[in-house]
């Protein structure tokens, strides 16, 4: 072993045939994908346009038919923060959201693309000569989440790749910047702050002061340019209020006939099939068996992780660590928050693109480490978050029924979700024992 606890004998490589299956997998897959996109297929994207601006900027958009199905046709709000719409700004240019979704398909194809070559060129970094292209590109590119995110042209794509390259910067000890990129992620669902949380925690100064200067800049171009106030004049205080809302966790039938949550689960019914957050799988549980108590359950949960992160934490704060130690620590780091803000808040199940970092860097460790036992219980997480992997369709055709409505209503992702930050817990207090 060498001083950073890596292994000072070469790591495993993949077999040369499963290397080619992986890689003939992935351009299947995403062969596939790209397929599927092109039926300009409608997810929250779609229904966040056309965005007010647009009235004035391109009015042959704002009167769109084919936007006339989204929630955001002829509305007075911005249903997504402001990144988003600073971002694409130019698409209000095009007059359809057929032309949009046009657009963003190739470009959104090279980003996915940018972004994993920015994690692997970042873990490579820490984890040198593992071999982890093949490894990695599988993991990446057969995770549904992030299929479904390009199908859907959802912004998380854009926000993926925010977090790698945040990452690259954090491991380059370029904190300023990485805090710059974290604000400009944090403005498109709020709940990133967390980030702010993190450098604080780690007494970064000076990049959370970065942060801060970023995120005025932001906001102050979305005041001239859009105007603040649209951004809360819809369902973002109702968001932000359920998750405070801990206490209290019931159900009812509405009229038509289906069960709904109220309190802790409001937003829960019965035939819902999108939402894929640990909120969500508590509920679903408690909607089955009614001495399970999800609220507490779910506080008792945040309880223990951050009961962990802190111990561990401040551990590490005592102890004199080398470059690549502190180097995985970063990125176990960065890994636990996102985790947090992609599974512990209302999210639907292309939210889930964000967990292929945390994925990616506990796979190039394990694979760095040689264990075995640990790819496995990686393997098994990957397998419940990534709906079983194999196209739920295929799935669906050879199984009878379909598989993707039992896997959401069955709340199989739950365990994959727990399992994940189990896992990056346990790396993270390695680094401290």
């Amino acid at each position: 072993m060498t001083r950073s606890g890596l292994p000072s004998e070469p790591p495993w490589r993949l077999p040369a045939w499963l290397s080619l299956t992986l890689v003939a997998a992935v351009v299947a897959r995403v062969g596939a994908a790209v397929l599927a996109a092109t039926n300009n297929t409608h997810g929250d994207y779609y229904a966040s346009l056309p965005g007010p601006y647009v009235r004035h900027v391109n009015p042959v958009l704002w009167d769109s038919p084919d936007l006339q199905g989204a929630w955001g046709f002829h509305a007075e709000t911005y249903f997504h923060g402001p990144t988003q719409y600073l971002t694409l700004y130019p698409v209000s240019l095009l007059d359809s959201y057929a032309a949009i979704a046009a657009v963003l398909l190739p470009v959104y194809v090279i980003v996915l693309a940018a972004a994993f070559w920015v994690m692997q060129r970042t873990l490579a970094r820490l984890a040198p000569d593992a071999g982890l292209l093949v490894p990695l590109l599988g993991s990446t590119f057969l995770f549904f989440p992030l299929l479904q995110s390009l199908i859907q042209r959802e912004f998380e794509v854009v926000i993926l790749l925010g977090l790698a390259c945040a990452l690259r910067l954090m491991i380059e000890d370029r904190k300023g910047g990485a805090a710059a990129v974290l604000a400009y992620v944090t403005w498109f669902k709020y709940i990133p702050v967390l980030f702010a949380g993190h450098l604080l925690l780690r007494r970064w100064y000076a990049a959370a002061a970065a942060f801060v200067i970023a995120s005025v800049a932001i906001l102050g171009l979305a005041q001239v340019l859009f105007g603040l106030p649209l951004f809360f004049n819809n369902n973002v205080p109702g968001h932000a209020w359920q998750v405070a809302a801990v206490t209290g966790a019931s159900f009812r039938v509405d009229e038509g006939g289906h069960v709904v949550g109220l309190g802790f689960c409001q937003g829960w019914f019965d035939n819902e099939t999108t939402l894929a957050n640990v909120r969500h799988g508590l509920c679903t549980i408690a909607a089955h068996a009614p001495w399970f108590s999800p609220n507490a359950v779910y506080v008792l949960l945040c309880a223990v992780i951050a009961a962990v992160y802190l111990r561990a934490h401040g551990s590490l704060e005592q102890r004199e660590i080398d470059s690549t130690t502190e180097g995985w620590r970063r990125a176990l780091e960065m890994s636990i928050v996102t985790t947090v803000c992609a599974c512990f808040f209302f999210s639907h199940y292309y939210y889930l693109i964000l967990l292929v970092l945390p994925l990616n860097v506990l796979l190039a460790r394990f694979i760095a480490l040689r264990r075995r036992s640990a790819l496995i219980l990686w393997a098994a997480s990957y397998f419940l978050i990534a709906a079983f992997v194999a196209p739920t369709g295929l799935l669906s055709r050879f199984a009878g029924f379909d598989v993707w409505e039992k896997y959401i209503w069955g709340a199989w992702f739950l365990p994959g979700e727990l399992l994940l930050m189990w896992l990056l817990l346990r790396e993270y207090r390695s680094l401290a024992a």
